[in-house]
């Protein structure tokens, strides 16, 4: 294999490896999704205090910025990320299109 076709997959390995590495450090990393995302049918009483669990879980996360970016820039429609809900990222009138700092090894 040519080393400069080599070199381009090796490039966009270490792009979506960067892009995706802060989950590994997420506090919610074996938290069932079913905290963060609406089971169909979910009441207001249910929700909020579903979604306060997941903010819970958010509060102290280490990688709580790089999530909300996350969040922001994809934009995600579902679910807690980052410590806000789909409604309150939806009432973000400017979302941050910077990226994070990286993460401390």
């Amino acid at each position: 294999m040519p080393s400069t076709l080599l070199s381009r997959q090796q490039a966009k390995l270490i792009a979506v490896t960067e892009f995706w590495d802060w989950q590994l450090h997420a506090r919610c990393r074996t938290t069932g999704s079913a905290t963060f995302f609406a089971p169909d049918g979910e009441t207001a009483g249910p929700r909020i205090r579903r979604e306060n669990a997941a903010k819970k879980i958010c509060g102290d996360c280490p990688v709580r910025p790089h999530c909300l970016a996350h969040a922001l820039n994809t934009p995600e429609p579902h679910g807690v990320w980052g410590g806000m809900t789909e409604r309150e990222r939806a009432g973000t009138k400017n979302p941050t299109t910077a990226r994070p700092a990286p993460l401390a090894s």
